[in-house]
């Protein structure tokens, strides 16, 4: 399958860790420690493009050769350094460029967002968001849209914006937002997305669907409509005459808080090239592949804990179950699996760790898994799987491991990080306070939040 892999030359495009250079490798248990790792994270962090060192190294030498000049001169200038990626960025997100603007991070964009379309009013001051966006409910995994839908019919004349997500960044889940900002806007709702888990991953079609804003945060940027007022939101002919009056820039650039910062631009730029070099459609075909043949070994090699798939299971039934948590359907997931083992997750990530592969934890129970099609083979997913059967076929290393907590993991992540005691305290410290927040939380249920899975107040 990899022969026949059309993406098969991107993957040198990438940065792969070598195994010997990841913390908690166990020497012993690979056999080459100077390979390539398994890297199936993706959905927490790419991997760095190679030419992306040469790119932040003509910014910096540009600042050097020009001084004060560089701001409006040479490679990617100060002032006007994320105008280039507008274009490549639109296109990811199926926006027109004036409609998008590359600033902040996530959090602040979609404060700026929510402070600028949440404007409550006597008949209008409910806002519905998904339950739990961070971490995941731990009832219901996925969000069934039908009874997003119901909530809206019932208590829409209420609702001023609804921030949906388009892909769930726990469940890997791949949300209709076009049926959903259809039943909201024929309620008069303001529609947001939130789209750090879908861009660069699935086809977004921002302006098809019809959404009234969105954020995401794969490379830091913002796609907004106009509303929210700054200098750098100037428009930039006449930015710098300093004029007594506000003149807007068009569109979402007018969102622009300060200087873009040309060295991150730098980064977002190598990013985008490669995309540039195909569609995110193309892309889209290759991970269907991919995390399809994932799922299919999955199901092939491990029993789940539906006891109809454990009996027709092809290996053995003593084995621990992998449950995917993920929709099965290709056209309502993108690329990433959420799996639930029946022993505990912090020895299977340890193991991994151990082996040289990288994927990652969000308590309470689910690893994600993500083959990016951009950069992994079809043997990555192999070799995953093949090292999961592997690990489970050890039964005495679950044994010893049963009574490990869930924390045990960030125990061990604070002794590497300092070998003292205090760094234990601090630990302590910090879940009195997330104790602490807990209650106050618990205090705060009047406020008018709509819970999208539970359907109360």
């Amino acid at each position: 399958m990899d022969e026949e892999d059309p993406f098969r030359s991107f993957r040198k495009m990438f940065s792969f860790p070598k195994k010997c250079d990841l913390p908690n490798v166990d020497r012993n248990l690979v056999k080459n420690c100077d390979e390539e790792c398994i890297y199936l994270c993706g959905q927490s962090l790419g991997l760095k493009p190679k030419h992306l060192d040469q790119n932040v190294q003509k910014v910096l030498d540009n600042w050097a050769q020009k001084g004060v000049h560089s701001h409006f001169h040479g490679y990617l200038p100060a002032a006007l350094s994320d105008l280039p990626g507008k274009k490549p960025m639109a296109k990811l997100v199926g926006a027109q460029e004036h409609e998008i603007a590359i600033l902040n991070g996530l959090t602040v964009n979609l404060h700026l967002l929510l402070a600028t379309f949440y404007r409550p009013d006597s008949q209008r001051f409910k806002l519905i968001i998904e339950d739990h966006a961070f971490p995941s409910d731990t009832g219901e995994y996925l969000l069934n849209e039908d009874d997003i839908i119901n909530i809206i019919e019932e208590q829409g004349d209420q609702i001023k914006v609804a921030l949906f997500p388009a892909v769930q960044y726990y469940t890997g889940q791949l949300v209709d937002v076009r049926r959903l900002t259809e039943a909201a806007q024929k309620k008069g709702i303001i529609v947001g997305v939130d789209l750090a888990h879908a861009a660069g991953n699935v086809p977004i079609y921002l302006d098809e669907w019809n959404v009234d804003f969105a954020a995401w945060c794969t490379y830091k940027h913002s796609s907004t409509f106009p509303m929210y007022q700054g200098w750098w939101g100037n428009n930039v002919r006449t930015k710098f005459l300093m004029k007594e009056d506000f003149d807007p820039a068009i569109g979402a650039d007018m969102f622009k808080l300060s200087n873009p910062p040309p060295v991150l631009n730098a980064m977002l730029m190598s990013s985008l090239e490669i995309f540039e070099k195909t569609s995110i459609e193309e892309l889209r075909k290759k991970q269907v592949l991919l995390t399809g043949y994932l799922e299919i070994l999955i199901k092939h090699y491990f029993p789940s804990s539906d006891e109809v798939s454990r009996k027709n299971c092809e290996r053995d039934r003593s084995l621990p179950t992998v449950t995917i948590i993920t929709p099965s359907d290709p056209n309502k997931r993108g690329a990433q699996l959420s799996l639930i083992f029946s022993v505990p997750l912090s020895f299977i990530h340890e193991q991994f760790q151990k082996r040289g592969i990288v994927c990652d934890i969000r308590m309470p129970s689910v690893m994600r898994v993500a083959p990016t099609p951009l950069y992994n083979s079809f043997q990555d997913v192999h070799e995953f799987v093949t090292i999961l059967f592997d690990i489970f076929q050890n039964r005495e290393e679950f044994v010893d491991c049963s009574s490990d907590s869930e924390t045990s993991w960030i125990d061990e992540t604070y002794e590497i990080a300092d070998g003292s005691q205090q760094q234990g305290q601090l630990l302590d410290e910090q879940n009195e306070q997330q104790r602490n927040l807990s209650q106050i939380s618990s205090d705060l249920d009047s406020v008018d939040f709509i819970d999208t899975n539970s359907n109360t107040l």
